[in-house]
C-alpha cells in the first residue's frame, strides 16, 4: 500500500478491502492477510477511480467507493465489477465538492460524507438524494472538515468532525 484512505469489512466474503488513494485502487486481502487481488486503476470510466477514500459493503457483497477525485460514489459487485455510480462536482443536492467517507444503514441507505460542504447526504441505491445533514460550522450538527463516517447495527451514526476536534452521533430513526 501506498496511501491507504479507507478500510471496510466484507463479512459474506471474509476479505479485508483498502481503498490506496495516491494508487487509485482497491486492494482486497483475505483475513489472515494476504492479499488476494486488487480492482481498478486511475481514471474517470466505470471501475476507474481518481482519488478513491471512503469504502463500504453492504450484506451482499457489494463495493461502495467515494471516488472523491471524479466526485461520484461507484458501487462495484464482489468481483469488482461496476454496478452503477453517482454524484459529480457542483454543489446542488447529489452533487459533491470533497467527498471522502461511505457507510451504510440497516436499510440499505447509502451516507456519503462531504469534508468541504461540512455534511453528510443520504441516497437511496437508485442514488435519489433523500437527505442532507449538517453544514459548516462550530455548533451540533455542524461539521468544520468531517473526515470519516461510521453506521454501527443499532443505526447509530457516527462523525469525525476534525477541525472541531470531536465525534458527533446521530440516531437514523425509522419510519
Amino acid at each position: 500500500l501506498d496511501t491507504p484512505a479507507g478500510i471496510a469489512i466484507d463479512e459474506k466474503n471474509k476479505r479485508v478491502i483498502v481503498s490506496d488513494s495516491k494508487r487509485h485502487m482497491l486492494f482486497i486481502y483475505g483475513l489472515d492477510g494476504r492479499l488476494i487481488t486488487t480492482y481498478g486503476r486511475r481514471g474517470k470510466g466505470p471501475g476507474e477511480f481518481n482519488f478513491p477514500y471512503g469504502v463500504a459493503v453492504d450484506r451482499e457483497g457489494r463495493i461502495y467507493v467515494v471516488d472523491s477525485g471524479n466526485f461520484r460514489l461507484q458501487i462495484l459487485d464482489h468481483n469488482g465489477n461496476f454496478i452503477k455510480a453517482f454524484g459529480a462536482a457542483g454543489t446542488s443536492p447529489g452533487n459533491f465538492s470533497r467527498p471522502k467517507g461511505v457507510s451504510l444503514d440497516s436499510e440499505g441507505h447509502i451516507y456519503v460524507l462531504d469534508s468541504a460542504f461540512g455534511n453528510f447526504q443520504i441516497f437511496d441505491f437508485e442514488g435519489n438524494t433523500l437527505l442532507a445533514v449538517g453544514h459548516n460550522g462550530r455548533g451540533p450538527g455542524e461539521f468544520l472538515l468531517p473526515s470519516s463516517i461510521y453506521i454501527d447495527e443499532n443505526d447509530h451514526i457516527y462523525v469525525v468532525d476534525q477541525i472541531n476536534r470531536r465525534v458527533q452521533i446521530f440516531q437514523y430513526l425509522k419510519n
